[in-house]
């Protein structure tokens, strides 16, 4: 029994230092940095204190992670700062946090399938698994973002988890399987992943008890992570669709290409981002990263599979590395995967577009790495158990994979990317100031050094908006959210619009360098009908504050909102307007979703010109084509006006419609980039009619309107009022905003009580018949 205590003291200790040298090990350039790093594509909201910083960590798109809620809370108790907090997130996931998900996790399942192996053994293997795991190239590149970083660090806790919850049963393994479940519950792609892995783990066992334990869980698991469910809710019924916006910039992940070899050792998309070059041999390097997946798979091949959970590792692993491949290559032939592009293909067509988001491949190439390392957990210890000539196979083995992730920390900082950086004094007040006045949006007009640009541009509320000089600039301003307009001493330009306008701004900051100026014009919701800039980017004088919205966005606001336009229209734009006021809407396109082709697409694709375009107009939704194309277009026999709405861009093509006999078109080359409303002529429609694009580069279609020929023209239009209030980036959002703070703090509620709920509940039913029996025992004496 002492002997046991010593080894389960001697086991915690192990676990506990290597969870703090893992961390110093693999990022030892900046491990002695407390403060703020950036991570290759993000600045760090420097300007918070710690309790909004606590805040901001629960709020969505931020942090979901239940794991951070012990950070959280001493952070919304100002126990730490944010400067601490935030050196120990870059820290945490995955380096340490894997060590004792995966370290328990393989001890579990050697102590329950490889019961004749001693102790020392089992603590050696995994621990060497625990660490190898944490330092992979793959846990380097989800350190950037910490709901990934949380999955994969916590993916083996998930797993054996749930093989001890199901062998507990009852109503105990309920709450037990509730719990493991939510340490993965991430974000809600990490809630889909962690349902996919319990319920692969169910097929695997099927047993009926199983099933019972597992619809038990269903509510203890919704009341633990209501803070994720409550915030989406609110997010997803707020009139910018978030699930769209990643639709569109996200998907193209889906179909980038991943070769098996690559998929094997769980790099996928990162593998451009793996250097064999910066130490060794980089043929042989390359090599020796294979060891693992020769090590699992052929020592597989030796296990006793009867009862042993080996069987489940190894599927799991083939069939995600084979889910994500594209193709692989056999004696010079590439033979072509692509098992989940079919079913993408057609889910794309239809409503479950908006919501495919949830299924990117990030989280499958994290879930190949978990049970390929307790597969060969397993592999290892049948090794050292019996035959200690094997020894200098395992050294081997280790040393492989230990060279596989070796340019990754011989770099200390993860390749380069990860970089110390130190916000300047002058920028934290600045940032503070805003973050601790400002309801509104803010607009940024300042000359800084080039190395202050991006802390500029992630100051609280940063918005974009045109700044002219005319009498209702103030007004103008408050159309797209801005509250306060921030410059500096020497940007003469907006100085000297500030100054023509002294009755519109006042100075409420100024630190001899930065001025913040107050737009005095602002009001915090604007309630009036929607009116349609057709002069965008440029901005009519008004007379009042209306909402007012450029004119891409008119297909996506309800008609009966739109009360008017603003500025001067075209026949064209007055013409479409009215057309879709009176209930004729843009025909709809059946174009492909995905993979991003050559033909009629609203995939947004990253590069360099769809990245220029939304930009320029932000919120934009555009379908896109790149090569000569044609698409068939659903029309009512009919005689119709054509409208086309389109962005006019240098080189662009041609955009057309036709009805086999007869075309209507025009180029969309222009030296300037724009909207532009575009009446086509008069076309008439028997059987059907066909959209067509005729050119060689990037061009983009807002919309085509097939308007009745003899539909009158309306000059006059009224609309229903509708709330506008500020938004970051989009400067406006429309409906009815909700209160943040509330929202988490109500889930929070929710979770804590249910926490406290399930922890008695534990307790009582793992200790009933000790603890709870002497209680009641005693009570009845005293009586």
């Amino acid at each position: 029994m002492h002997r046991e205590r010593r080894l389960q003291v001697i086991e915690i200790i192990v676990v506990i230092v290597l969870s703090i040298l893992t961390p110093m090990i693999g990022l030892w350039k900046v491990f002695f940095h407390v403060g703020y790093i950036y991570q290759r594509d993000s600045y760090p909201a420097f300007y918070l204190d710690s309790k909004q910083t606590a805040l901001s960590y629960l709020n969505f798109p931020m942090i979901m992670d239940n794991v951070w809620m012990p950070l959280v809370i001493i952070l919304f108790f100002n126990l730490i700062s944010p400067v601490i907090a935030e050196w120990l997130t870059y820290l945490l996931f995955p380096y340490a946090v894997s060590i004792p998900s995966m370290y328990f996790s393989s001890r579990y399942f050697l102590n329950r399938y490889a019961k004749e192996t001693k102790v020392w053994v089992k603590i050696l293997i995994s621990a060497t698994i625990a660490f190898l795991y944490a330092i992979t190239p793959t846990a380097y590149y989800f350190s950037h973002w910490s709901n990934y970083a949380a999955f994969y660090a916590l993916l083996p806790a998930l797993i054996a988890g749930t093989f001890y919850s199901l062998e507990e049963g009852g109503s105990l393994g309920a709450i037990l399987l509730s719990l493991f479940a939510s340490l993965t519950t991430t974000d809600p792609r990490g809630f889909v992943y962690t349902l996919f892995i319990v319920l692969s783990i169910l097929l695997y066992r099927h047993k009926l008890n199983d099933l019972k334990v597992f619809l038990c869980s269903i509510p203890f698991y919704l009341l633990l992570n209501s803070r994720l469910f409550v915030i989406l809710f609110y997010n997803f019924h707020s009139y910018t669709s978030i699930s769209f916006t990643i639709s569109n910039q996200q998907l193209w992940l889906n179909y980038l290409t991943f070769p098996l070899l690559d998929s094997l050792r769980g790099l996928s998309l990162f593998r451009p981002l793996v250097s064999y070059l910066s130490f060794g041999n980089p043929v042989l390097i390359y090599v020796m990263s294979f060891t693992f997946v020769e090590t699992g798979i052929l020592g597989y091949i030796f296990l006793k599979k009867k009862g042993s959970p080996a069987n489940y590792f190894l599927a799991l692993y083939l069939f995600l590395v084979l889910l994500v491949s594209s193709y692989v290559n056999v004696l010079g032939y590439n033979l072509t995967l692509n098992l989940t592009y079919p079913l993408l293909d057609i889910l794309s067509q239809t409503f479950v577009y908006n919501y495919l988001w949830i299924f990117l491949p990030t989280y499958l190439t994290e879930m190949v790495l978990a049970p390929l390392f307790l597969l060969v957990s397993l592999v290892m210890t049948k090794i050292l158990s019996k035959q200690y000539l094997l020894i200098p196979l395992f050294i081997l083995i280790v040393l492989s994979q230990f060279a596989f992730s070796s340019s990754m920390v011989i770099s200390g900082n993860y390749l380069g990317n990860y970089n110390p950086v130190n916000p300047p004094p002058l920028l934290v007040s600045l940032a503070k100031f805003l973050e601790n006045h400002t309801v509104g949006s803010v607009f940024v007009s300042a000359v800084v050094p080039s190395n202050w640009s991006t802390f500029i541009g992630v100051l609280p509320n940063v918005t974009s908006a045109p700044l002219v000089n005319t009498s209702s600039v103030g007004t103008i301003l408050n159309e797209y959210g801005v509250q306060y307009v921030v410059t500096t001493v020497n940007d003469n330009y907006t100085l000297s619009i500030i100054n023509s306008h002294k009755n519109v701004f006042t100075l409420v900051y100024n630190d001899s360098y930065f001025l913040v100026y107050k737009n005095n014009d602002f009001t915090y919701n604007i309630n009036s009908p929607i009116f349609i800039n057709f002069e965008y980017p440029k901005v009519p004088n008004t007379n009042s504050s209306l909402n007012v919205v450029p004119s891409y966005l008119i297909f996506d606001i309800p008609p009966k909102y739109i009360g008017g336009y603003v500025g001067n229209a075209t026949y064209a734009e007055l013409l479409a307007l009215s057309a879709y006021k009176q209930g004729i809407s843009p025909v709809k396109l059946n174009v492909k979703h995905l993979p991003y082709p050559t033909n009629f697409t609203d995939t947004i694709n990253v590069n360099v010109y769809d990245e220029e375009v939304l930009s320029e107009f932000p919120g934009i939704s555009f379908i896109s084509v790149s090569s000569t194309s044609s698409l068939n277009l659903y029309v009512k026999p009919g005689f119709y006006k054509v409208v086309l709405a389109y962005v006019s861009i240098p080189g662009g093509g041609v955009f057309g419609v036709t009805n086999g006999s007869y075309s209507l078109s025009v180029s969309t080359s222009s030296p300037n980039t724009s909207i532009v409303f575009s009446y086509l002529g008069n076309i008439y429609v028997s059987s059907s009619a066909n959209l067509f694009f005729i050119g060689n580069s990037l061009s983009y279609l807002i919309g085509v309107m097939f308007i009745p020929y003899n539909m009158p023209i309306q000059h006059e239009f009224t609309g229903d009022n509708i709330s506008s209030y500020p938004y970051p980036q989009l400067g406006r959002a429309f409906g009815y905003p909700y209160n943040d703070t509330n929202v988490v703090s109500f889930s929070i509620m929710i979770n804590l009580i249910t926490l406290l709920i399930t922890g008695i509940l534990f307790i009582s039913l793992r200790y009933s018949r000790t603890y709870f029996r002497k209680i009641n025992l005693k009570i009845i004496r005293r009586n």
